[in-house]
């Protein structure tokens, strides 16, 4: 509430404002499953101004909230446009109990590799996990998906300091090489989800233990890989427009 109304307070437009529009639908959306599980929502409706909480529940669901995800619009994906499959792709953190096969992930990682990378020195390792064991600790060490059921297969992101002459260009590869292979993962019908892998000093330490990485590696990201439920819900995130972050020099 506090946020809201310093963001009020600083943006006289605040109506229209993107940040503004989508806090207002993800509150929406917290409310409504709420009062549909016929909950009390008394206290947080004293949370906000009357202004506010008639913003709250008159929010298009547009603008945020969430999105039904269905397996069946995956059918096609390889045959839909760059700009087509972009703009479908959405991480899901829910999947089908069907196992991943090795050969499905590796024919995205091969998909992926035309990735550039800094003077085509191509430093980013993929290590693949499909123990469940396995796969359940390590998301246990990283912590960002806790509460929901381990994915078929898990996906670690390296990048090779060898391959460096400055520690910094690694995250350039490593981030370009994850989203070229969330787009191919995307493009044959399978779904996916990045995760962080900014370790503690100690999460990182029991990680490279559990995983057996090598010294010279660095973690990049997790990215959690598995088949689509028949239908499944996910976060619905707006995104500004391209010319709300770009400037031009001429």
């Amino acid at each position: 509430p506090t946020l809201l109304t310093r963001l009020e307070q600083a943006d006289l437009n605040f109506a229209n404002n993107t940040v503004y529009k989508e806090s207002l639908a993800a509150l929406h959306e917290y409310m409504q499953r709420h009062l549909d599980a016929e909950k009390d929502i008394s206290w947080q409706q004293s949370l906000f101004t009357t202004d506010q909480w008639q913003h709250i529940m008159n929010a298009e669901s547009n603008d945020g909230g969430s999105i039904s995800i269905r397996k069946s619009d995956k059918l096609n994906n390889k045959d839909l446009s760059f700009a087509a499959l972009s703009e479908n792709r959405h991480s899901v953190r829910e999947f089908a109990d069907e196992p991943v096969s090795l050969d499905e992930l590796n024919q995205a990682i091969q998909m992926a590799m035309r990735t550039p990378s800094v003077c085509n020195r191509q430093p980013t390792r993929v290590h693949v996990i499909l123990d469940k064991e396995v796969i359940a600790k390590a998301l246990h060490i990283q912590g960002g998906v806790n509460g929901y059921p381990a994915p078929p297969a898990l996906l670690m992101i390296t990048s090779d300091l060898r391959a460096f002459m400055t520690s910094y260009e690694r995250n350039t590869d490593g981030g370009l090489f994850g989203m070229s292979l969330l787009l191919s993962l995307e493009s044959l019908g399978i779904g996916a989800c990045p995760l962080n892998t900014m370790f503690t000093a100690t999460a990182e330490k029991k990680t490279r233990k559990l995983l057996h990485l090598p010294d010279n590696e660095v973690p990049v990201m997790y990215i959690e890989v598995g088949h689509f439920l028949d239908e499944t819900r996910t976060c619905r995130s707006t995104r500004f427009q391209g010319s709300d972050i770009t400037s031009v020099l001429q």
